[in-house]
């Protein structure tokens, strides 16, 4: 290597730490983005020529790229739309200069002014240098991090990268030096071309991407790049903004005072650091603080291209301004010293500034509102004082002052409220509705009032209309704004009470302690949750067929029917026997039997389906006379040819009841003759002559296991021949 190479280097590596500073962005690859590797591609079309330009923004596919090279590929687009064949426009892949090329170049190249930024340089340094890949990474030494290591290496490697794209959009001979760049001159004026490049290489690792590109070879027109900037002027400084374009590397912003003469206001060339992901406005600015206001400025930005030329983007006029607004008025509470007047009142600086121009009084009715003017023309700068006979009785009244200067800035006090003369309550609230859960939480919700200066509500309680009210819930309070729209509140109650409701009524109050009169009293019912009282059984009368019960109904109001429960003596389960209305106070059990011992009680049912406990129990056992029923319908009847005698009778059903046959022969008496033991036996044949021919006589009785008997029937009688 020549001298000239060695002293380019020397110089190249002295420039690179403020490079470094002034150029702070990472080209940083995601671990988890699949390794494809992309080309971006762009060309501008000169009608004789199309100048192309690419990049590669990861360290390991520009490694690759500067090995394999790039194919930059052609195909004409015909006029009905058909691409032709791609053809390649170089013999081979492009790739950076070779050392010798680069030598030849420095030979010939004029000497360069030390101070600037030698872009040839940067390109030969961190293009042509030594080959850089992972056989080459040096192992750390002993107790250093390995990992650190690695990510210094990656790092240095990503700055490589930067600074030599940074080199190539700068000059167009190190772009070409670091195969980045080609010229197609074989190209018509107007004709439409479609371009491809790629790397040829793949690895199981690594591949490329092809980048295509179609252009129409219309002369390139420095002009279309002009647009509206804009200015923002401000006090002491002008900050000049214009819009992002993806497709220009860097700015320069001058100055004229003259509108003649332009110098630059930037060292170095403006870079972009702004990403759609970080700044949505698309927009970039630079600032220029060394203006004096109100002296007329002309400002032109330029943009730096990929092509290493710069297009003038825009050029705007402004102008430094007082920006600084006056001191901000101090105001008191106002006053309300008459009944249509208002009393406004400021203090300012003694003595205040001198570009103070006046004043101008806002009102409205909220605090956070415009405050439109209410004087028509402001005050004079000497005010301190103002009286307003338009303000609102039925709103509330926000004040503010402006103070404004000869500059036309402005500021305002701290908003400020007036208290007016109030006497006049709100009116009475009205019940929305009110409801109790089965908790004992009351819900309670008002219809608001309409009152501007209503303050909030006082909620009072009783267990009965006609009980004293006491107030439960104090809603109000002059330095909050938020009470006066709750018109919900909640009460807890307790709900193991006989006492059926609880009664509610409410108040208004206003700023002033104006306070209403009652509201009408809502009732809340209780959910039922305790039982009604149980009924008392006073008395069992008892006859031979049926019990009468007598007891004292529940006290409870809700009661909404008594049961009858009856059981026999011993048994456990009992059956229902009767529902009664709440108010019966007596029950007749027929569905009785005689010496048989039962059991009653009773219970009662409210409304909510709640059961009392039973009544204390009562045993009752109807008598027994030992009298039957009468037999009835007795007949005999002879069948002669069967020589046989058919009894029958009718007999009202009983349980466990048996009959006695009685028979007499001639004149003598009746006795017992046959029994039958069956309940149900309604007739009886009887072929037992053995007296012989006469008369026969019979009669018929019942019995039952209690020694009950019923009287013997009416006799009857047969003759047997």
């Amino acid at each position: 290597m020549n001298m000239n190479i060695r002293i380019i280097i020397n110089q190249i590596w002295k420039v690179t730490f403020s490079i470094l500073l002034l150029f702070n962005i990472s080209f940083a690859q995601n671990a988890e983005e699949p390794i494809k590797l992309k080309i971006g591609l762009t060309a501008r079309a000169y009608g004789d020529s199309i100048y192309f330009r690419w990049a590669v923004t990861n360290p390991t596919a520009w490694r690759l790229a500067k090995e394999n090279g790039f194919i930059l590929e052609k195909a004409k687009i015909l006029s009905d739309g058909r691409v032709e064949k791609y053809l390649t426009v170089t013999d081979q892949p492009i790739k950076p200069w070779s050392l010798e090329k680069w030598e030849e170049y420095f030979d010939s190249r004029p000497p360069k002014d030390i101070s600037s930024l030698d872009n040839e340089g940067i390109a030969f340094t961190l293009g042509i240098g030594e080959k850089d890949d992972e056989e080459k990474l040096n192992l750390p030494q002993e107790n250093e991090d390995f990992l650190k290591s690695i990510k210094e290496k990656r790092s240095s490697q990503e700055w490589a990268l930067l600074l030599s794209l940074i080199a190539a959009n700068n000059s167009l001979t190190a772009a070409e030096g670091l195969g980045l760049f080609y010229i197609d001159r074989d190209v018509k004026e107007n004709e439409t071309y479609s371009y491809r490049i790629y790397v040829n290489f793949k690895s199981q690792l690594y591949s490329f991407d092809t980048t295509y590109l179609t252009i129409t070879n219309t002369r390139f027109d420095p002009k279309k790049g002009f647009k509206q900037i804009q200015a923002n002027e401000n006090d002491g400084s002008i900050e000049i903004i214009w819009d992002i374009d993806n497709q220009f590397s860097t700015y320069n912003v001058e100055r004229s005072e003259d509108k003649k003469t332009f110098k630059r206001l930037n060292d170095s060339p403006l870079l972009t650091l702004k990403s759609a992901q970080a700044d949505s406005s698309n927009k970039d600015s630079y600032i220029d603080t060394t203006i004096v206001n109100y002296k007329p400025y002309t400002y032109r930005v330029y943009a730096m291209t990929v092509f290493a030329d710069e297009i003038l983007l825009g050029e705007i006029t402004a102008m430094g301004r007082d920006r600084t607004p006056p001191e901000q008025p101090y105001v008191p509470q106002p006053s309300h010293i008459e009944e249509n007047k208002i009393k406004i009142t400021w203090q300012m600086a003694d003595p205040p500034a001198a570009d103070l121009a006046g004043f101008y009084i806002g009102r409205d009715s909220l605090i956070d509102g415009k405050y439109n003017y209410i004087t028509k023309t402001p005050l004079p700068k000497t005010s301190r004082e103002f009286i307003d006979t338009t303000f609102s009785k039925n709103n509330y009244n926000f004040y503010t002052v402006f103070a404004f200067d000869t500059a036309g800035n402005s500021s305002s006090s701290y908003p400020v409220y007036v208290v007016l003369n109030d006497t006049t309550p709100p009116a009475p609230p009205k019940w929305k509705e009110a409801f109790m859960d089965s908790n004992g939480v009351v819900t309670l919700r008002l219809q608001p009032n309409k009152e501007f200066d209503l303050m909030g509500y006082r909620i009072l309680k009783a267990n009965a209309p006609d009980h004293e009210f006491s107030s439960i819930i104090e809603s109000f309070n002059p330095d909050s704004t938020e009470l006066k729209f709750k018109i919900e509140f909640a009460d807890t109650v307790d709900l193991q009470t006989m006492t059926k409701y609880v009664y509610y009524r409410a108040t208004a109050l206003d700023n002033r302690y104006n306070e209403s009169e009652f509201s009408e009293i809502i009732a809340v019912p209780r959910p039922d949750v305790v039982p009604p009282i149980a009924p008392v059984l006073t008395d069992a009368l008892v006859t031979e067929k049926d019990v009468t019960l007598k007891f004292i109904p529940s006290e409870s109001e809700d009661v909404k029917n008594h049961l009858v429960l009856k059981r026999v003596n011993g048994e456990e389960k009992w059956d229902t026997l009767a529902v009664l209305k709440p108010k019966d106070s007596v029950y007749v059990d027929d569905k009785v039997s005689a010496n048989i011992t039962y059991q009653y009680c009773l219970f009662a049912v409210d409304s909510s389906n709640l059961k009392s406990e039973l009544s204390f129990i009562l045993e009752a056992r109807p008598y027994y006379l030992g009298i039957l029923p009468d037999i009835k319908n007795f007949i005999v009847s002879f069948d002669s040819e069967k020589k046989s005698a058919n009894l029958s009778w009718a007999f009202e059903y009983e349980k466990d009841v048996y009959f006695v046959v009685y028979r007499a022969y001639e004149n003598q008496p009746l006795t017992r003759y046959k029994t039958l033991k069956s309940s149900e036996a309604r007739n009886y044949t009887d072929t037992d002559f053995s007296n012989g021919s006469g008369k026969y006589f019979y009669a018929i009785k019942a019995f039952d296991n209690l020694n009950a008997e019923s009287r013997l029937s009416e006799k009857a009688e047969v003759l047997v021949k």
